[in-house]
């Protein structure tokens, strides 16, 4: 009896405290950078445009996720141009989800029931019973079946000069189950911002952690 009393207790705490526990999301993110050959990258003024045609540069999504890019390229000691006709450089930024792949997995999962009663079980007239019962008891098991989505999230941010020469670009994407652009595309961002201006040998894997502390 004090062995399944000492169970009980133990889910009940269990739920409790992994209800309130906060989690932290993370993300396998890949970063993919080139940098022009001969060019020396260095913070200067700037305009935005969107990169692509499926881009809206007018858009309030637009508007909101290169916030956090001009953000991003602030602490970096870029400018924004007062004008895009003195800009030194032309930043074209384009984000995105594609769907890449859809997976059905069957599992199984036992029956548990837990019961409680009240009351005298047995032996009550020769004292021996117990004023309080409660036990478990297992009953086969359920199959289930679940699907899973998976997408590329990315963002890509190109550099020109006016003239039209590229100087550098870097992509960065991140493979999972969340849609939720909102929350995805600042930490592609912060993923990107300590390799522009440089080159990668191959693509680099990260590991990032969302970042519950910045608002929208």
């Amino acid at each position: 009896m004090k062995k399944t009393v000492l169970i009980a207790i133990t889910l009940v705490a269990l739920l409790l405290t992994t209800g309130c526990s906060p989690m932290t999301a993370k993300y396998r993110v890949t970063v993919d950078a080139i940098t022009a050959p001969n060019v020396s990258v260095a913070p200067t003024t700037y305009t935005l445009k969107a990169l692509g045609t499926n881009t809206d540069a007018n858009s309030l999504t637009f508007q909101q996720q290169s916030g956090h890019l001009t953000q991003m390229l602030n602490t970096k000691g870029y400018t924004m141009a007062t004008h895009p006709s003195i800009a030194q450089q032309v930043i074209y930024f384009d984000y995105g989800i594609e769907k890449i792949k859809e997976t059905s997995r069957t599992y199984s999962q036992p029956d548990v029931t837990f019961g409680f009663s009240w009351g005298y079980p047995y032996g009550y007239y020769g004292r021996h019973y117990h004023p309080f019962y409660h036990d478990f008891w297992y009953g086969g098991h359920t199959m289930y079946r679940q699907t899973y989505t998976y997408h590329n999230r990315y963002i890509t941010l190109l550099a020109k000069e006016q003239t039209g020469k590229e100087l550098w670009r870097v992509d960065v994407s991140s493979i999972g189950e969340s849609k939720n652009l909102k929350k995805i595309v600042p930490m592609l961002l912060e993923a990107a911002e300590k390799y522009i201006g440089t080159n990668t040998a191959e693509p680099v894997k990260l590991i990032m952690k969302e970042n519950i502390n910045k608002k929208e």
